[in-house]
């Protein structure tokens, strides 16, 4: 089940993020609590089982959804897990509310360029050591409705939507 982010996830995300990230890239525990806050209009979890095995985190920006922070537990991956949490963001963009989608990657991040290039998105600008360790970053954008549609449509079916309410 996907549902809205609340402050009592974040000690979940938190956990994920550590499983998932490099240590310099963690989000605080504040940041994350302000982020699920600021952002709770888009901002989901994936409950599995009474577990949150993952999160995304996007913000509403103009005419732009940025997808801030997004992350699987490696124990749920390859479940589809992130491919309907990504969903939750380009529904924004097939919806009509805005006119892009776009987020920042590791260029040696090889599953999620997977993903997120099976969406759709494309490269729009190369981030010379963006991230903290010196790595290299790309900043991905989708601006094409049609094929956010298209890749969501089979999972928004099958996930029986989305809960909007907390």
């Amino acid at each position: 089940m996907i549902r809205r982010c609340t402050a009592s996830d974040v000690p979940y995300i938190l956990e994920i993020e550590r499983k998932s990230f490099k240590p310099e890239d963690i989000y605080s525990d504040e940041l994350l609590k302000f982020l699920c806050a600021y952002c709770n209009d888009y901002s989901y979890v994936y409950v599995l089982n009474g577990t949150v095995a993952g999160y995304i985190i996007t913000c509403h920006e103009g005419n732009a959804a940025h997808v801030i922070s997004i992350a699987v537990a490696p124990e749920y991956r390859r479940r589809g897990i992130g491919k309907r949490l990504l969903c939750t963001a380009l529904r924004l963009m097939a919806t009509g509310k805005v006119s892009e989608v776009f987020l920042e990657v590791r260029v040696s991040n090889a599953p999620a360029l997977h993903l997120y290039k099976s969406a759709g998105f494309e490269v729009a600008e190369f981030l010379k050591s963006y991230y903290s360790d010196g790595e290299d970053g790309y900043r991905l954008v989708l601006r094409d409705r049609e094929k956010a549609r298209k890749f969501c449509v089979r999972e928004l079916e099958m996930q029986g939507g989305i809960q909007t309410r907390a």
